[in-house]
């Protein structure tokens, strides 16, 4: 050993240098630096909780992503249906007290309206074929309704309100040569508008609305003419009819009767889509676009 380091050049300089060199024996950096040894019960109780952490997030974002299982999404279906707030509003505003105009004390027509607390709006042109009554009927102005009662189209008004008039007068004629048909027109007009007011959905109740728009939703969802028993056409209608309970819920809480039939009425449209997506696929997808609802609504379980 030691002919070695005397045979080896430069041994002697190596090993006065290791000697020369201080050593530090005892150092502190590499046990405060070292992380803690934990038991492996430790390790297993933290991994529980981030697991529990991690299903809660997806139970909150799956929560925040659910959706509406009732009303669904605004489509152009949704939005041309009818609303019997937004339909009574507009009338209320045209009932106008009758105010009072410098005219003659002669004309009977005049005084008689102004007896009465409403005026009906009509033309001065045209005679009034309430002048012989003292009392003016309250007639709600509907001059351009959103629809009509009773199923009555827009092409049949036009024909009764329009036509029938003029078809009135030439059968005055035809029985009596003492008709005139500039005076007898105006009054057979007036009538007929009478009679349109009458009828406008302004002057129905909220059954009347509800059956103007399940007649929309036949019509927009039929598959042929008078088609009213496809899936698609039932779905529809429930919609409409789901729509309308549900407004009426939100404004009566404890109307627990309807709120059953909410709820069966979910159900019950729940199953023809499911029948649809078994039968016709394509067409299931097409009726669930135009309704305003997704997939999960319809495939998942429904709690309401």
């Amino acid at each position: 050993m030691f002919g070695l380091r005397t045979a080896l050049p430069g041994a002697r300089s190596l090993v006065a240098s290791t000697k020369s060199t201080p050593i530090n024996a005892f150092h502190t950096s590499a046990s405060a630096l070292a992380r803690p040894r934990r038991s492996r019960k430790d390790i297993v109780i933290q991994i529980r909780k981030n697991n529990l952490q991690k299903q809660e997030k997806k139970r909150l974002d799956f929560e925040a992503s659910t959706p509406d299982y009732i009303i669904g999404k605004q489509t152009e279906f949704t939005q041309s249906l009818l609303r019997p707030q937004s339909v009574f509003q507009a009338p209320l505003a045209a009932i106008k007290p009758a105010t009072p105009e410098p005219t003659s004390s002669n004309n009977e027509e005049d005084a008689s309206t102004k007896s009465s607390g409403f005026a009906f709006t009509t033309s001065s042109s045209s005679p009034s074929i309430f002048s012989s009554s003292s009392r003016t009927p309250l007639i709600v102005s509907t001059s351009n309704p959103s629809g009509y009662q009773h199923f009555l189209t827009e092409q049949e008004a036009d024909l009764i309100f329009e036509k029938v008039p003029h078809v009135q007068v030439q059968e005055l004629m035809v029985r009596s040569t003492l008709i005139n048909e500039k005076l007898q027109l105006p009054i057979e007009q007036q009538k007929a508008e009478l009679v349109r007011r009458i009828t406008a959905l302004e002057n129905g109740n909220a059954k009347q609305v509800t059956l103007e728009n399940v007649r929309r939703a036949r019509e927009a969802f039929q598959r042929a003419e008078g088609d009213t028993g496809s899936p698609e056409v039932q779905a529809a209608v429930m919609t409409v009819r789901i729509q309308n309970l549900h407004n009426h819920i939100l404004n009566n809480k404890k109307d627990k009767h309807n709120y059953r039939r909410l709820r069966m009425l979910v159900h019950q449209r729940q199953t023809v889509l499911k029948y649809l997506k078994k039968t016709y696929p394509e067409r299931y997808h097409v009726c669930l676009d135009r309704l305003g609802l997704e997939p999960r609504a319809i495939e998942d379980e429904i709690v309401v």
